[in-house]
């Protein structure tokens, strides 16, 4: 588990995955979940399983419920796309439920995802904004990434690709 100031990032077991995958009851991660902060990600859910079946070993850099550590509520979830590269690059990805939102909880999540990052290996950070996403292009250019080039994403469509280097801090 990755600790802030008001959050727990709870790594989602394969276990949890499977079940959140079929709509079945899934295992207590020691969180409650009323606003059901995997609505949507069906094809994140997949696509980490689908790793997670090849690679095991992946599962602290994959999928991770944000949680307020005081009512224990998940308000959103973050992941690496993968482990770092064979040059240190690794992508962050989040997403905060919309009642949770502008209370700084992404900002929170990308800093200490950037400082685990940095302390288990990755030398770059990097995050795919879409150009209409106003919320998270602010938090990558106050967060001192600097924009590196552009992708089309098969779902996402047009993004911004913003990278960063970390240090141990993460900063």
């Amino acid at each position: 588990m990755i600790r802030t100031e008001r959050l727990d990032l709870v790594v989602l077991t394969r276990a949890f995955l499977e079940r959140a995958a079929v709509g079945e009851e899934r295992p207590d991660l020691g969180f409650v979940d009323p606003e059901d902060f995997l609505a949507g990600a069906d094809d994140v859910v997949r696509l980490r399983l689908e790793q997670l079946a090849v690679e095991p070993a992946l599962e602290p850099w994959l999928l991770r419920a944000i949680v307020l550590r005081e009512s224990r509520v998940a308000v959103g979830f973050c992941t690496f796309h993968d482990a770092p590269d064979e040059r240190g690059i690794v992508e962050l990805g989040y997403e905060i439920v919309p009642a949770y939102r502008r209370r700084g909880f992404a900002r929170e999540t990308a800093r200490a995802m950037a400082a685990w990052a940095a302390h288990h290996g990755a030398r770059v950070l990097r995050a795919s904004v879409s150009p209409d996403n106003v919320g998270s292009l602010a938090l990558v250019e106050g967060e001192g990434f600097v924009r590196v080039g552009e992708q089309v994403d098969e779902v996402d469509g047009l993004e911004y690709v913003f990278e960063k280097p970390l240090g141990l801090t993460g900063a």
